[in-house]
């Protein structure tokens, strides 16, 4: 179980490397941000389908996965300092950055702050600070204050997983595998709600990196957002899936990883 020490925790990870990149060069490292309550094993199906051209970096956030679980630290800042030092140990000078969802998020905050690190950025489903999503999260966070972790994770479970009727029975499974093992220290954090704010689609035209953007037809809330964020981060490209939800590199699985890997290919040999 491979683990590194990064902002002074201990971080779960998976490392796919090959011999040798696209034409022959040394392979940028492709490095993964999951969503929230989930942790890196949702990015599986783009880590068979990259690994062997590109180096694969699958990273458990904080309280997730296999990663240490503090009693606080939960705000987007401290992600963000996460990943710095976990690519600064792992000795990583560039990479093609991909988040979904709350991992997103985590790569806005990232590339609004350490910039120079990346070769692309790819937001997938993307939260982002500041961007306000209605009344569900404050609802489940009071849950968690008044009725405790189980019923929060039940409550959250259930919001999240409605979407995935029978026909979409695997991917609930395994989003449900994921959730159920996540720590539920976020919830519990007694800072949540208190970390100071940010407000991203005021400062995202400052980034100029090759940046795509990845949104399912059907996850209403974030494909609105991929299209603000389209508009303000400059010459950034926008793929909306129709038919698709807010699990979009599950869901249709095959055509993202071919979208993507058009996408970082062009970033790859960009000078």
């Amino acid at each position: 179980m491979p683990m590194i020490t990064a902002n002074n925790l201990k971080f779960h990870y998976k490392d796919y490397t090959p011999e040798t990149g696209p034409r022959g060069r040394k392979p940028t490292p492709l490095v993964f941000l999951h969503g929230f309550t989930l942790d890196c094993r949702m990015w599986y199906p783009q880590a068979d389908f990259f690994k062997n051209d590109y180096r694969v970096v699958l990273m458990d956030a904080r309280g997730h996965g296999l990663s240490e679980a503090p009693l606080s630290g939960y705000g987007r800042a401290d992600r963000v300092e996460d990943l710095h030092d976990f690519v600064e140990a792992l000795k990583i000078e560039k990479m093609h950055l991909i988040g979904l969802s709350m991992g997103g998020s985590t790569a806005i905050g990232f590339a609004l702050k350490y910039q120079g690190y990346l070769k692309s950025l790819t937001l997938v489903s993307t939260g982002a600070a500041g961007y306000k999503i209605g009344g569900k999260i404050s609802a489940l966070d009071k849950l968690a204050k008044e009725k405790g972790l189980a019923a929060v994770k039940k409550r959250w479970k259930e919001m999240s997983l409605v979407y995935y009727d029978e026909p979409q029975q695997e991917t609930r499974d395994w989003l449900e595998k994921m959730m159920d093992e996540h720590s539920g220290a976020v919830w519990m954090d007694p800072m949540r709600g208190l970390y100071p704010p940010a407000v991203d689609l005021d400062h995202v035209h400052t980034i100029a990196v090759p940046t795509a953007l990845f949104a399912g037809s059907e996850d209403q809330v974030f494909v609105r957002l991929a299209g603000e964020l389209r508009e303000r981060i400059p010459g950034s490209v926008l793929r909306v899936y129709e038919g698709i939800g807010h699990m979009l590199n599950l869901e249709a699985a095959e055509r993202f990883n071919v979208d993507l890997k058009q996408f970082i290919d062009r970033a790859e040999v960009r000078r």
